[in-house]
């Protein structure tokens, strides 16, 4: 089994990567905590996207897949869940409009997504290595939220009492390829697209950079910040 050493600046001990997304797994604990503390066991729930939450609820969920399913159900229930697979469709037009008519009445509406406080130092470096080479940064990472502005759409689609927790994690890699490969899994990576076209002088000096970074720390930081947003109709 490939590992890497995953640290947190809070409480959480050492965890290692196996063949499912880290991500993944970890926002399903999230959303999970945040039913049990509700206390409320839902009798039908909605959850949205491929992460599938749990198996807990699963003889009482509609998993729907896409923007499409989404606008076109016509059922009511009381959550819906989507374990980071609203990250590229957040600001989707009137998709908070058609999560909110799905729910009942007091039905809660519980979501990951990844903040603007993540991959600081790599979005740094490859800033600094895109102005050097290309005269201009790509975007390569996103998008990323800024909390506050999430919370205000929330509020404009007529949801209330808006909980975030959020979750600062810190992966630290001692291989360049383990990070590429991850990155890949995340989803939220523009830099490995087939499309996108590199110099060469852009590969040998980011894998300069890298090693050396590795060399010297034994290991490259990549900062997450995981936010769970919990509202309610």
């Amino acid at each position: 089994m490939d590992t890497f050493n995953l640290k947190k600046r809070q409480s959480r001990k050492k965890l290692f990567f196996d063949q499912n997304n880290i991500l993944s797994s970890i926002g399903e604990k999230l959303i999970n905590s945040k039913i049990n503390f509700i206390k409320k066991t839902p009798c039908k729930l909605l959850n949205f996207g491929d992460q599938f939450i749990t198996n807990k609820f699963l003889d009482r969920t509609l998993l729907i897949k896409d923007f499409d399913e989404l606008k076109n159900n016509t059922q009511q229930f009381e959550a819906f869940i989507s374990n980071f697979d609203l990250q590229i469709l957040i600001n989707q037009k009137k998709l908070l409009h058609h999560i909110y008519n799905s729910l009942k009445r007091n039905g809660f509406f519980c979501f990951n997504l990844i903040t603007n406080n993540s991959f600081v130092t790599l979005i740094k470096i490859f800033y600094e290595i895109d102005v050097s080479i290309f005269d201009g940064a790509y975007r390569r990472f996103g998008p990323l939220y800024e909390i506050q502005d999430i919370i205000e759409k929330l509020n404009k689609n007529n949801f209330k009492e808006t909980v975030v927790s959020t979750e600062y994690l810190e992966l630290n890699y001692d291989s360049l390829t383990k990070m590429r490969e991850d990155f890949k899994k995340f989803g939220i990576s523009n830099y490995y697209k087939d499309k996108l076209i590199y110099k060469k002088d852009f590969y040998i000096k980011s894998n300069r950079i890298f090693e050396h970074i590795i060399k010297k720390n034994n290991y490259f930081p990549i900062e997450l910040e995981i936010a769970t947003f919990t509202t309610w109709k």
